[in-house]
């Protein structure tokens, strides 16, 4: 389990660093994948780390009924000591595939996770608000 580097770019001086890591392997004996990106930059204003997943598991099932609607989850929090804010989102699911003429089920989560932390006072830009 090797985290690898596969992009570095500081191609700006004003824009800062960027740095993108990509890592995948197999998972139960072969059934299933997983897939895990990384990306970290910072700027002047914040630095932002971004997390993506995602994870397949293949099972052989004997019959296919309707699948259910995925789980989505979504959280959101700020610190204002620490001038953090983090953003999580999650689907949970599964769906039939037809391989050589088996029904397999494929499970999937898929994740993705953001993290900012403001350098300044202020936690975030100025957004321009209109009141009707």
């Amino acid at each position: 389990m090797n985290i690898n580097p596969i992009f570095s770019n500081s191609y700006n001086k004003g824009a800062g660093m960027r740095d993108i890591f990509h890592k995948a392997n197999q998972i139960l004996a072969g059934r299933g994948k997983k897939i895990v990106i990384r990306e970290k930059s910072e700027d002047a204003q914040c630095i932002t780390d971004v997390r993506k997943s995602f994870v397949f598991l293949a099972q052989p099932v004997l019959n296919t009924g309707d699948p259910t609607a995925p789980q989505v989850s979504i959280k959101k929090s700020f610190d204002s000591v620490t001038r953090s804010e983090h953003f999580n989102f999650r689907v949970k699911g599964y769906f039939f595939v037809n391989h050589n003429r088996q029904a397999v089920r494929m499970d999937y989560c898929h994740s993705l996770k953001v993290s900012l932390r403001w350098k300044s006072k202020t936690t975030s830009p100025k957004k321009s608000v209109t009141l009707a």
